[in-house]
């Protein structure tokens, strides 16, 4: 593992038709949106992360606070700022800062913990299974309360 509290990265998109909270359904406006900040802010901490970490142990994002304080029109270009701030084993947590030419636009921070691909998907795997399970328990539960119901009327 090569990360260090102080490692930080740029990225900037320009806000364009595809990324507004119009398009987003965040909201009506044809401004930058919310959902496609805090998608910069996780594609920023991943890629400041990338190549850093151990084969098989990529992360997963698990905490966001941020502040989105100021709007974006098409047009206009975001840049975010992305800064590593703590490593507490596993868990790393980033600082972030969302501007624009005028200003701030977002600014927070955002909470990533380094997991084992295998085990973890392993997991999602047996929760997908449980859901169904569940899912199917529930179906057969409510046809067995319509039947009940049908032979008293």
């Amino acid at each position: 593992m090569n990360i260090h509290v102080g490692d930080e990265i740029e990225l900037t998109e320009e806000v364009v038709p595809e990324n507004t909270a119009e398009k987003w359904g965040s909201g009506s406006l044809p401004v930058y949106a919310t959902p496609a900040m805090i998608s910069l802010i996780e594609q920023s901490a991943v890629n400041l992360l990338a190549g850093k970490l151990e084969e098989g142990q990529p992360t997963v994002g698990t905490n966001l606070n941020i502040a989105h304080v100021s709007a974006t029109p098409v047009g206009g270009t975001i840049k975010c700022h992305c800064s590593l701030t703590e490593i507490d084993r596993k868990r790393l947590v980033f600082h972030v800062e969302v501007t624009d030419n005028k200003g701030r636009v977002g600014i927070g921070t955002h909470e990533r913990f380094i997991v084992a691909s295998e085990p973890f998907m392993e997991k999602a795997a047996m929760i997908l299974i449980e859901i169904r399970r569940t899912s199917r328990t529930q179906r057969l539960e409510k046809i067995r309360l319509m039947s009940m119901m049908r032979k008293t009327d």
